[in-house]
């Protein structure tokens, strides 16, 4: 494949077609693995496994705060992929970060540096092993090729990881994902997690100062109230994604009837998406809105959202880390739900208006949509009304619940803008 990035899709189709090969493979080690390490007297070495979300990995945030008291003194590594390092270690939350580079690099690469990772591995002495993927062969791989004696990982019938794991906890799609992450950690008291559990991601006085001098670049106060919005979903999932002439006229009622100026966010590889968004949503007489996207370290992202009025987000990483940090969030969902990833928060908010079909998107399927319409009608059925409505209610500081998913009725339900390249 030469020298190019392996895109995640990719990685996915690796994982569920090679995967299952290399875990019948090594099941002589999996029978093994009681003879070659023996129990620690004490659990001193824990492994956490979370490669994939940033999302993912602010959610994981309360499960660290059980193994602490599971494990009193214990050392806690998190493994993730490279692009979550500096993430993973911002939320203050691990005692170490390890990291696993895919890069841009072919097959051949891969299976070096995966080599590479298991040596790594193995020296370290884990006692115990914690895999918070949902349903992927790699990550259980290497629970077992770790060496550790004890493994924990999710389970599901409809899903052969190759039985590495020797405790294992099925998945609630009933449940949030944070809830399912604790009962992994051994941490399950039927009740929901805590939003004081959650850890949100840490910001230095560079990364705000940084934040403000973006802002006087574009003419803006940086002391005055402004609204981000975030028309991304991603590389996995465009499905999500609320369609883009939606998100332009948001930002211009956002700045016409409510006189907030507006900043789209986004990734290097979104910035043509949301400048669209920008050209559309531009008022005339209102500057903006401004394209902010490839413009901000994740650390000066949360700067950005710790200040801002109102953010309005797909379903997405932004969204958990607004939502962590307090700020007034609306999460939008349509063929993910939010009974399992609505944002936590003091000031979150979900709205869904969920078809027959919806949800389509599920972990034990990779989280790969199956939109049987080719657009995502779900999302499409929320219409900008509901969704500035939304947005107003916290700008007047109106008391929103935690876990709030608005129960859409019709007759609210004006048909959103529809754009065949969401």
């Amino acid at each position: 494949m030469g020298a190019s990035s392996l895109p995640m899709h990719a990685l996915q189709r690796a994982d569920k077609r090679l995967g299952p090969i290399a875990c019948a493979l090594l099941q002589p080690m999996r029978w093994m693995r009681p003879l070659l390490r023996r129990r620690a007297a004490r659990v001193e070495r824990v492994l956490m496994v979370k490669f994939w979300g940033i999302g993912s990995l602010q959610l994981l945030t309360p499960s660290v705060v059980h193994l602490r008291r599971r494990y009193p003194g214990a050392e806690l590594t998190l493994l993730t992929l490279g692009v979550n390092r500096s993430t993973a270690e911002a939320f203050g939350t691990f005692d170490r970060v390890l990291s696993f580079e895919v890069g841009r690099t072919g097959w051949l690469g891969v299976a070096a540096r995966v080599a590479k990772l298991v040596r790594q591995l193995r020296r370290e002495h884990f006692d115990v092993v914690f895999d918070f993927e949902f349903f992927t062969r790699f990550s259980s791989l290497i629970s077992l090729l770790t060496g550790a004696r004890d493994s924990h990982g999710f389970a599901s019938t409809s899903v052969w990881r190759g039985g590495f794991h020797t405790h294992i906890v099925p998945f609630n799609r009933y449940w949030h994902v944070s809830r399912n992450f604790r009962a992994l950690a051994g941490g399950e008291d039927g009740a929901q997690v805590a939003v004081r559990d959650l850890h949100p991601h840490r910001f230095t006085p560079s990364d705000g100062e940084r934040v403000d001098r973006l802002l006087v670049a574009r003419g803006l106060d940086p002391r005055a109230g402004f609204a981000v919005l975030n028309p991304n979903a991603g590389e996995l999932n465009f499905e999500r994604r609320w369609p883009r002439p939606s998100f332009a006229e948001l930002a211009r009622r956002l700045g016409r009837d409510d006189g907030l100026p507006v900043i789209l966010i986004g990734s290097s590889g979104e910035r043509d998406y949301t400048e669209r968004v920008a050209v559309a949503g531009a008022e005339g007489k209102i500057p903006g809105p401004f394209n902010f996207a490839g413009e901000l370290s994740t650390a000066e992202l949360a700067a950005l959202l710790s200040r801002c009025s109102v953010f309005v987000s797909n379903d997405s990483g932004p969204m958990h880390l607004a939502a962590a940090l307090g700020t007034p969030t609306v999460g939008l969902f349509g063929p993910e739900t939010p009974l399992m990833y609505a944002p936590l928060g003091s000031r979150a908010r979900a709205l869904y208006r969920p078809p027959i079909c919806s949800p389509c998107i599920n972990v034990h399927d990779n989280k790969v949509s199956s939109c049987i319409w080719g657009f995502p009608q779900c999302l499409v059925s929320l219409s900008i009304d509901e969704v500035h409505r939304a947005a107003q209610a916290f700008l007047r500081g109106d008391d929103l619940r935690l876990y709030s998913i608005e129960p859409l009725g019709r007759e609210s339900a004006t048909p959103a803008a529809t754009d065949a390249s969401t």
